[in-house]
């Protein structure tokens, strides 16, 4: 073991290079042990520290950045827990040492949140990605203790669902006039898509035979590329109604009529290049101003709950992940008709 004897000072010391937890090159170095026996005791301790690789030195920012860079996360979902880091946790916790990070302090900075933010869901994102980092920090840069743990967590508030009736619809979507921007809404509404998966679709994923369509991409509407689904069970087949078949089976016409070249692999919803979602979101407020464009998907969902169609049928139609998804997000959908299936027995 490298224990060097300071003949100057009379005393021993260790010296030892190693890699820490970024790979980078370090030198161990520590003086003043009056023993040779002190000083390979010490430098022991210091190696096994280094084995546990943890990193005394390591600021949140740091751990947040080897989280990002670790993790297999779209860029959609890199951006955005960036703006949030960025925003909310790094003015505070930046610069603080990962070790350092106390109690009192999670404590502090839930409560910021719970009393800053107009949504609680909104505030709970925010802490839970600080939760992530500090999990991050105990696999990767060997933090012994969770300071958030007796903090506790920001409680989920279920979110208001909001839809709009079929009739309604109907009676305004046709104030849609431009582009194909009122198909893509009537497709939104019949096939519970989300705004991503439309507007990624080429005609190459559309079976007009059997009136489905392949969800297998989406388009990430920043960077007006497609990437994978939201999740695992978001791929799969979503059916259709007759006419929007024959909605669809107009436009494809109309597209093979109007472009040179066109082929399946062309956008259903801009051919050559997919629609821009700011200037398909303007028009939509103008005529649903009361309306998200994510609660046509809600107001899809509603209708077949509303038309008694089974829970788990939704649930698959929708491509939620599991049951406790539908129903914790429409599952008063069918409290409201418990009186209902008590018509059964008359």
């Amino acid at each position: 073991m490298p224990v060097y004897k300071d003949e100057a000072r009379k005393t021993y010391y260790f010296k030892v290079r190693y890699k820490d937890i970024y790979g980078r090159s370090k030198q161990g170095l520590r003086r003043g042990f009056k023993k040779q026996s002190e000083a390979k005791l010490a430098e022991a301790n210091f190696l096994i520290e280094v084995a546990n690789q943890f990193s005394s030195e390591a600021t949140i920012d740091d751990v947040f950045k080897h989280n990002i860079k670790h993790k297999k996360l779209k860029p959609k979902t890199i951006r955005r827990r960036t703006n949030e880091y960025n925003l909310h946790i790094k003015p505070r916790f930046g610069q603080t040492k990962a070790k350092d990070v106390s109690t009192q302090q999670s404590v502090e900075f839930k409560s910021e949140l719970e009393n800053n933010f107009t949504s609680m869901n909104s505030a709970r994102t925010v802490y839970s990605n600080f939760k992530i980092l500090i999990h991050h920090a105990i696999k990767f840069f060997g933090l012994k203790v969770d300071p958030t743990l007796a903090a506790g967590s920001i409680q989920r508030i279920r979110p208001r669902i909001n839809f709009i009736k079929r009739e309604p619809f109907e009676d305004r979507v046709t104030e849609l006039k431009h582009l194909y921007y009122e198909e893509l809404a009537r497709l939104l509404f019949y096939t519970g898509l989300r705004i991503g998966e439309a507007m990624g679709l080429a005609w190459e994923d559309i079976d007009l035979d059997v009136s489905q369509l392949h969800v297998n991409k989406t388009l990430d509407i920043t960077t007006r590329t497609c990437t994978t689904p939201k999740t695992a069970g978001s791929f799969g087949y979503v059916p259709f109604p007759s006419f929007i078949k024959e909605m669809l089976l107009k436009m494809k016409k109309e597209s093979a009529e109007k472009i040179y070249g066109f082929h399946d692999k062309l956008y259903v919803f801009g051919g050559l290049g997919p629609y821009h979602y700011s200037h398909f979101s303007k028009h939509f407020k103008r005529v649903f101003p009361e309306l998200r464009i994510h609660d046509l998907r809600h107001s899809y969902a509603s209708y077949l709950i509303n038309k008694g169609v089974d829970i788990y049928l939704v649930k698959e139609l929708m491509r939620h992940d599991d049951i406790k998804q539908t129903a914790n997000t429409y599952g008063h959908l069918y409290n409201e008709r418990k009186h209902e299936a008590m018509s059964v027995f008359d």
